[in-house]
């Protein structure tokens, strides 16, 4: 009988080794693990529409287009049609930062302003042209070849023109500067 306790001894240890080995596994796929997992999903399926509902009130406050972003028509600020005062067509010597070989600009410049300004306004845009001809050479003549060849350096010369011509206005403002032709050598 002995050797028979001492069977069921080993049979018994062999289960309970066996049992040992699978309750890990066991317990890996178990009621408590399956609730952990579901709670972990739930929980970054509420961050991810949570952030994606911030994201687009944050964009919608603040107005501001983000880079790639298409805005509908109907989202698009309309504004009232400007009236312009053509300044001619400029032909201007631009040097480089390096100093190697000069280049050339020619540009044709449009002031733009409220379309029903004050009379003495559209006076004094007239008694003016020639001063602002002069401050667009002057302004773009002291530009280099390397600011005006990017978008940024354009945008800066539009508002550095824009600044001048308006620090010599007495009798009303610009509102824009459009540069309808662009070429650079």
């Amino acid at each position: 009988m002995a050797d028979t306790e001492e069977t069921i001894e080993d049979i018994e240890g062999t289960e309970e080794e066996e049992a040992l080995e699978a309750g890990p596994q066991r317990k890996l796929l178990g009621p408590t693990m399956i609730r952990t997992l579901m709670f972990i999903a739930v929980a970054l399926v509420v961050i991810i529409i949570a952030a994606t509902i911030a994201f687009l009130v944050a964009k919608r406050v603040s107005g501001r287009n983000i880079p790639g972003d298409k805005r509908s028509p109907e989202l698009t600020e309309k504004s009232d049609p400007l009236q312009t005062l053509e300044l001619g067509s400029f032909n201007v010597n631009i040097g480089s930062r390096d100093g190697d070989e000069p280049h050339f600009l020619q540009l044709e410049i449009v002031l733009a302003f409220d379309k029903e300004p004050p009379s003495d306004f559209l006076a004094e845009l007239g008694e003016r042209r020639q001063e602002f001809r002069d401050v667009v050479i002057s302004v773009v003549g002291s530009q280099s070849y390397e600011d005006l060849r990017v978008t940024k350096g354009i945008e800066d010369l539009k508002r550095n023109l824009m600044f001048m011509i308006n620090s010599k206005l007495q009798r009303g403002e610009i509102k824009t500067i459009y540069i309808i032709n662009f070429v650079l050598t």
